[in-house]
């Protein structure tokens, strides 16, 4: 982890009430292919402009777990240091694997999180209607304005000694899950056209999974079927909108089952998958809950596109446990810019 872009400037004492102390940026130099690396200057040279009696630092990260030990840091020290004050802000610029270390960092602290996005992704970020424009993102810091959002615990019923990962957007268990696996583990990423070719290549070979289901500490359930997707908000690979009807303000999971459907049917309503309009078939389930436990053969899960691991996987929600600096809605506003 080094701090780049000069040195973080402070006027210690200086900023008023309505100003954090302290904006973190974390950077992860890969993400769009480079781009977030670029952006990440003027980013900074814009907060300093915008908040010249905050302190802007900028760090970038050399690995994840390098990034995850840093965020917790800024955020641990910063919910002690914000008492009766406006607190701190964690800012990440990357892709949704960055914004996921925003998300584990931030959750039940008190500290908003800004998502600054250069992924290919962004799932998250358009999930919850924060700005797609940098210049955005600033105004929402300086002006405060911020949304609480609740997340989707997720935790091991194989190991109860592992902490439990919080998730913003989606968890996936099944041909979903694949597909991401496929463009994560892919040498060269093209954003939506890795993820439309992954889907074709897995296609292909795919059958349908054994799914056992337990819905609210209900009745077990046992589901023949191509994914079950567990939505906070909607989206995952690069906009497919899995659970379109996902609001994570609501207090409730979003869950959709895809039973068996034929290749061709996949590929027919492929373009459907982008827009949640595929959801109108017989052949897919919605549902809603406060909390799931996902088992199965041979399933893995991927959280906000991070593979987590093994099931069996419980999932549950939080309600507002994160605030997020989000677009101010205008009236001539139907989307973030």
């Amino acid at each position: 982890m080094t701090s780049v872009f000069g040195e973080a400037r402070s006027d210690e004492g200086l900023h008023g009430p309505a100003d954090p102390a302290r904006v973190t940026l974390l950077v992860s130099p890969s993400a769009g292919h480079g781009m977030a690396h670029i952006m990440a200057p003027g980013i900074a040279l814009q907060l300093r402009r915008r908040l010249p009696h905050t302190w802007v630092d900028v760090e970038v990260s050399t690995s994840a777990h390098q990034a995850r030990q840093f965020a917790a840091g800024v955020v641990a020290h910063a919910a002690r240091a914000s008492a009766g004050q406006r607190p701190d802000v964690l800012a990440t610029l990357g892709g949704d694997g960055t914004a996921s270390i925003g998300i584990n960092a931030c959750a039940g602290s008190g500290i908003p999180l800004a998502v600054f996005p250069a992924g290919t992704g962004d799932d998250f970020r358009r999930g919850v209607g924060s700005p797609a424009r940098p210049a955005r993102v600033i105004d929402a810091i300086v002006d405060g304005f911020t949304k609480r959002i609740d997340l989707m615990r997720a935790t091991s019923s194989a190991d109860p000694d592992r902490p439990p990962y919080w998730v913003g957007s989606v968890v996936s268990t099944g041909y979903d899950a694949r597909v991401n696996r496929r463009v994560n583990r892919s040498v060269v990423n093209l954003g939506k056209l890795s993820y439309a070719a992954a889907v074709f290549q897995e296609a292909m070979h795919f059958k349908p999974l054994h799914y056992v289901l337990g819905i609210d500490h209900g009745v077990r359930r046992d589901v023949e079927a191509l994914l079950v997707a567990v939505g906070n908000c909607g989206y995952f690979g690069g906009g497919i909108n899995v659970c379109p009807a996902a609001d994570p303000t609501d207090g409730e999971l979003d869950v959709t089952i895809v039973h068996p459907v034929g290749v061709g049917t996949l590929m027919r309503e492929f373009p459907n998958l982008y827009n949640g309009t595929f959801v109108r078939l017989e052949q897919v389930e919605t549902l809603r809950c406060t909390s799931i436990h996902v088992d199965g053969d041979g399933l893995f899960a991927l959280a906000d596109g991070e593979e987590i691991g093994d099931v069996p996987i419980d999932l549950d929600v939080v309600p507002a446990s994160l605030d997020v600096f989000v677009n101010r809605p205008l009236p001539h506003m139907t989307t973030p810019e």
